[in-house]
């Protein structure tokens, strides 16, 4: 009988007697409660900056305190690909179709160049986080997300390089919904497009296991899921610019326009739009067709309302995308985006 006092076994579902996926949080509290009970999560803080770092099994993570109140957003740097060190053409082109490369191979990562250091960075970034239920659980996907980026780009650069463990997610089932009502959804992915349809004026137009097919206006979106069920992206894609995907000298051209701020030409005062900023949360790449993709990544969960908030926060920050996107198109020459038909879609 006395064996019923024995000192229990560590519990690997447990972080310090706290219940892995019980915190109720947004990002930034979610991040400092993880850094207080998980002992592979090392956080400091530098004097007077709005920057939190971390080493995760590691991995350097950088992330700014402000996105992460209402949003998330972590980052990573890839020293070994810089875009100041390409010193030709080709090379720089070689060092952007390292962003293509990740982007397809881990969808929801978004990568860019440091305006001062040159380096790639890469980073999960959501516009809208809000207080999710499970939020570490999130903040696991995302580091996971972040780890196989950097395996994708080492092993593009011909690096060496150790995959990232796939995470054990439980696959929650069901509950998902968009901050009202009583209906649910199995994901985030269904649960958002639902929410595009009833506030975006959005039309379905088909689906199918990995992405819904959204209509408004001349703009399709669509919504991808990505096997587990709290994560997903809104994105539009154009053929415009196959023709110059090829040829680098003019893809070069086109990659460094959109690594500058877009405005709208009647209104120049704006602050207008930078896809590849540090602040944005804007993915953009090109895939291995040669097609551009423009989208914005999320997370949402189950027993929530603060997925209202969220998704809106997403659905803004995507159509605002999609409005300066137009005005580039606009913008370039006809050797560099030449079909009239997809501004975009």
């Amino acid at each position: 009988m006395f064996g019923l006092f024995k000192k229990k076994a560590p519990e690997p579902h447990l972080r310090k007697e706290i219940e892995v996926g019980e915190f109720r949080n947004g990002a930034l509290g979610a991040w400092i409660n993880l850094g207080k009970v998980d002992p592979g999560l090392k956080f400091r803080q530098e004097d007077e900056e709005a920057m939190l770092y971390a080493e995760y099994r590691g991995l350097p993570i950088t992330m700014d305190l402000v996105q992460n109140i209402s949003g998330f957003g972590i980052e990573t740097t890839v020293p070994e690909c810089s875009l100041l060190r390409a010193a030709t053409v080709a090379e720089k082109a070689f060092a952007y179709r390292c962003i293509d490369h990740v982007c397809f191979k881990v969808p929801g990562v978004r990568g860019y160049f440091h305006p001062e250091s040159g380096d790639l960075v890469l980073g999960v970034k959501c516009a809208g986080f809000e207080e999710q239920f499970r939020a570490d659980t999130l903040i696991d996907l995302a580091l996971f997300m972040l780890e196989d980026a950097v395996y994708e780009a080492r092993t593009y650069l011909g690096l060496p390089a150790e995959p990232a463990e796939r995470i054990r997610v439980e696959q929650w089932s069901g509950g998902y919904h968009f901050g009202e009502g009583l209906r649910t959804y199995s994901g985030a992915r269904d649960a958002f497009a639902a929410y595009m349809e009833k506030h975006e004026g959005c039309e379905e137009i088909s689906r199918d296991g990995d992405s819904v097919l959204l209509q408004s206006g001349p703009v399709q979106y669509e919504v991808r899921g990505f096997g587990w069920p709290s994560g997903f992206m809104v994105q539009v894609a154009t053929r415009g610019f196959k023709h110059v995907y090829r040829d680098d000298e003019r893809y070069v051209r086109v990659q460094e326009r959109l690594s500058e701020v877009i405005r709208n030409p009647e209104r120049p005062d704006e602050a207008g739009r930078n896809y590849r900023g540090p602040l944005s949360s804007s993915i953009l790449y090109f895939q291995p067709d040669g097609t551009l993709v423009l989208g914005q990544y999320g997370f949402g969960n189950t027993r929530t309302d603060a997925n209202r908030q969220a998704f809106e926060r997403i659905a803004t920050a995507h159509m605002v995308d999609v409005y300066y996107m137009t005005y580039l198109t606009e913008e370039l020459p006809e050797e560099l985006y030449s079909d009239e038909r997809n501004r975009p879609n």
